[in-house]
């Protein structure tokens, strides 16, 4: 059983400037439309959200990860920048999550913001089979990060792969928190 609460809702003029990295899985288990379409779909509609204030990077992440884009505020350029960046994704090779995670959180130190929300967001199936696997080295990382002020959201995406209790696991240890997206209108939320 699942609890829904809604929080405060926060005006735009209010809302604290965020340092958000994308870490994406672009694995070949990604490869379905209620995985990778819907997490661009769905971060295309929160990147409509952000301002000149905020700054996104993204990296992805397979048999091997990448860095698609630096830290870039999010003004006309930069929005223009990582959209065109979110509608390249394609998903094949296996998982490398734990090479991915590292670079996400490098690239949320170099654009850190004193004072604003900085946040790693980790969309994956949860399908971690290659590379460092072990589960104590992720939790100490996330939890590292977590104490100099950098915290981890997980998107979880499509059915079967998923670890749920991982993801909670990490978030927990991360300061974040974990979501289940499987339509659109999760993504909205």
């Amino acid at each position: 059983v699942r609890i829904g609460i809604k929080g405060k809702e926060i005006q735009a003029e209010a809302r604290k400037a965020s340092n958000l990295v994308f870490l994406i899985d672009v694995s070949g288990s990604m490869n379905s439309p209620d995985k990778l379409p819907l997490l661009v779909q769905s971060f295309e509609v929160l990147l409509s959200q952000l301002n000149e204030n905020d700054r996104v990077s993204l990296v992805v992440y397979a048999g091997r990860q990448a860095v698609l884009l630096n830290p870039t505020a999010i003004d006309q350029d930069g929005r223009a920048a990582v959209g065109q960046a979110l509608k390249k994704l394609s998903a094949g090779g296996s998982t490398n999550g734990a090479a991915g995670i590292s670079t996400a959180y490098d690239l949320a130190r170099k654009g850190f913001i004193e004072g604003g929300v900085n946040r790693v967001i980790l969309a994956t199936d949860g399908d971690f089979n290659v590379g460092t696997t072990n589960q104590e080295e992720l939790l100490k990382l996330v939890k590292n990060q977590a104490e100099g002020q950098i915290s981890l959201t997980i998107l979880g995406f499509g059915q079967g792969n998923l670890n749920d209790a991982l993801m909670e696991e990490l978030t927990n240890r991360g300061d974040g928190n974990y979501f289940y997206l499987d339509s659109l209108r999760e993504g909205q939320k």
